[in-house]
């Protein structure tokens, strides 16, 4: 599994990661793409163009998790299934490259279904968990 490029003006293919990529989105920009990898844990970066395959998040999302990252233009929320008492989604800051937590679960998400998105402002969260409803629920921040 690798992550690849279609040109839709040329309609060519290009190969951006040789080290394996899953699940990848471009950041608000468009400079970089985010992504995981299928058979090992953390959140990885390539810039659109091609380029080295730089490790920005170690260990989180976990495997199984790979969906359960998204892009914002201030930085990436992504889940840490392995918090106690219970899974938190957290902030990794783009700017200062510091993470922290920003909402704890009620319940624990589904591995496998990628469920976490957010807003361009990164004012608004969307995510998924396992309930015994269906529930959508929305986050949303206020400036500080």
């Amino acid at each position: 599994m690798q992550v690849w490029k279609h040109r839709l003006d040329t309609g060519a293919d290009v190969q951006l990661t040789s080290e394996s990529g899953f699940d990848p989105i471009e950041s608000t920009d468009g400079k970089t793409i985010y992504y995981t990898r299928f058979y090992e844990a953390g959140l990885w970066k390539i810039p659109v163009d091609g380029g080295p395959e730089t490790l920005v998040i170690p260990g989180r999302p976990q495997i199984g998790f790979w969906g359960h990252f998204a892009v914002a233009r201030p930085g990436l929320y992504f889940l840490d299934a392995d918090a106690q008492p219970r899974p938190t989604l957290d902030f990794y800051n783009l700017a200062t490259q510091r993470i922290s937590p920003v909402l704890t679960l009620d319940e624990h998400p589904n591995r496998l279904q990628p469920s976490l998105s957010v807003t361009e402002d990164g004012k608004s969260i969307y995510f998924a968990q396992y309930d015994r409803q269906s529930v959508i629920k929305m986050m949303e921040f206020t400036e500080k």
